[in-house]
């Protein structure tokens, strides 16, 4: 849904007008939440899955690495070679007058895909979907990577577009890593690390 919503806003209204749109209400709440709010993006976030992939069965695990490496790679291509120098807001709106949040430092260049963005639906998709998740906690988690995605446009990180982008390669990167894992041997995906080492330790 979200999806469909940005490309229709990007499809009437163009990236570069939403980014002017957005900049034009800032205030200082949003300054303050937004930029500390992108940070859940970044991937150092996903070293908080390494005592959960411990906890969990293989599969899960295996899921959870397969993916960001996919993300990476995927993230990594698009900026620094398919999309190499790609400008952002800051290269494109340059000379104008435009409201920056204090202690963002701005990037100017390899825009597509929004790498935060990709990072936080990925979490996301993780969390949301690799286990059974009630509803309504999963709608609040991907609003959660909503938020930071626009944080990205919010503080003149990013376009629309990229965010999209960015939105889409997290989602994705999930989608091939559980299928992937899928066509491994069940006996693989339900081996428990954690019931290994504690059997191991205990004697048993």
């Amino acid at each position: 849904m979200t999806s469909i919503l940005f490309s229709l806003l990007i499809f009437f209204h163009g990236s570069e007008f939403i980014s002017l749109t957005v900049n034009a209400y800032h205030n200082p709440f949003l300054d303050v939440f937004f930029k500390y709010n992108t940070h859940l993006g970044d991937g150092l976030i996903f070293l908080l899955f390494i005592p959960i992939i411990f906890m969990r069965k293989y599969g899960y695990g295996l899921m959870v690495k397969l993916a960001v490496v996919i993300h990476m790679i995927i993230v990594f291509v698009g900026k620094q070679i398919i999309f190499h120098g790609e400008p952002r807001p800051m290269s494109v709106f340059e000379g104008m007058s435009i409201h920056l949040v204090d202690g963002v430092k701005i990037a100017y260049l390899n825009s597509f895909p929004s790498g935060h963005s990709a990072t936080a639906f990925l979490l996301a998709a993780i969390l949301a979907l690799g286990k059974p998740v009630k509803p309504v906690y999963q709608v609040l988690i991907f609003l959660a990577a909503v938020i930071v995605g626009f944080s990205r446009v919010y503080l003149m990180q990013h376009f629309l577009i990229d965010v999209l982008a960015g939105m889409w390669v997290g989602y994705g990167s999930f989608c091939i890593a559980s299928y992937l894992v899928a066509k491994f041997p069940e006996s693989w995906r339900e081996f428990h690390l954690g019931e290994y080492f504690q059997a191991k330790f205990s004697g048993r």
